[in-house]
């Protein structure tokens, strides 16, 4: 990947080579079949830009995707400038216009946001929704592993999950957990909150 990896924590470079290669979220996919329209799409949490990648090949017109490390940038620098853009930020920094995407999609990435300023991020997203448009993710619940040693990150039951996505059409929400290893390797207790809403 050349430079651009060098200053990066390892964890991080370990996650951009063990996902390179994935295939779009099904949740993502499914999520497609509910947008009205196929303009602007926010990604949260980047990563290595497959489902970037993904929507672009499914013809959406502009894809904003956001990551606090630039650990896509090679990929990110070969896609087309006039319907892509790759935002080096955290999701508390970034700025949320109102009423503007077609679609978000935020897989994994939602709780870590720190908890301090997750129901206010969190808002800000759900406002820069357009009308009828499609939010796609996930959250994580209070069982999952991390909840035990992560403070800067933000685990809900499911009672907040369902506060959280109030006033919006749900057209999927699943509560799992499970074993399985992270993108780095390692064994988790994963407890996750996987949603599809509408505005």
């Amino acid at each position: 990947m050349g430079n651009e990896l060098n200053n990066m924590d390892d964890t991080w470079k370990e996650y951009f080579e063990n996902t390179k290669n994935n295939k779009a979220r099904p949740n993502l996919v499914k999520a497609l079949s509910f947008v009205k329209d196929r303009e602007q799409v926010l990604e949260l949490g980047a990563g290595a830009l497959t489902d970037s990648v993904f929507l672009l090949k499914e013809g959406f017109t502009m894809i904003t995707a956001v990551d606090k490390e630039p650990i896509a940038q090679k990929v990110a620098n070969m896609l087309p400038k006039e319907h892509f853009s790759y935002v080096i930020s955290t999701f508390e920094s970034l700025e949320y216009p109102e009423n503007k995407f077609d679609l978000i999609n935020a897989q994994f990435s939602l709780p870590f946001i720190h908890p301090e300023v997750f129901t206010e991020v969190f808002k800000k997203i759900v406002g820069s929704l357009k009308k009828e448009g499609v939010f796609v993710g996930h959250l994580y619940g209070k069982n999952d592993e991390w909840a035990l040693s992560e403070k800067s990150m933000t685990f809900h039951t499911v009672d907040e999950v369902r506060e959280l996505l109030s006033g919006l059409e749900i057209i999927d929400f699943q509560e799992k957990e499970w074993d399985k290893p992270t993108a780095e390797g390692s064994m988790k207790h994963w407890h996750t909150f996987l949603f599809i809403v509408r505005k």
